[in-house]
């Protein structure tokens, strides 16, 4: 599932020409938006380099499965071993959930 997060942090506003607060908004850990506090401009960031910048977390995080999984397993053995084959049907299931719910909120945000 796609983790939407805001920060908040000081900046210059081409808006309302001030420095303040500006909340930064994260999907999955990468940047979509920032909106000033004070006029509550919002700057999307382009549709096409958020879904480059995805993909390449999702290829990223698929190659680095295996090497994630074994440390899992070292770790708690028992634990790996009982949630495994549920993990092992749902995974393709849940990132496909995911895929399609960041090409959806990136096509909200190029939308405002």
């Amino acid at each position: 599932m796609a983790a939407i997060k805001r920060m908040e942090c000081d900046f210059y506003c081409n808006g309302c020409q001030q420095e303040g607060p500006h909340f930064l908004v994260y999907s999955n850990n990468v940047l979509i938006r920032s909106e000033c506090a004070n006029c509550g401009r919002e700057v999307p960031f382009c549709e096409q380099t958020l879904l480059t910048l995805y993909a390449r977390d999702i290829v990223q995080r698929i190659l680095t499965k295996p090497q994630r999984l074994s440390e899992e397993l070292k770790k708690d053995l028992r634990h790996a071993i009982l949630t495994l084959p549920v993990r092992l049907i749902t995974k393709p299931y849940r990132l496909a959930k995911e895929v399609e719910e960041i090409v959806d909120k990136s096509r909200e945000v190029t939308k405002k």
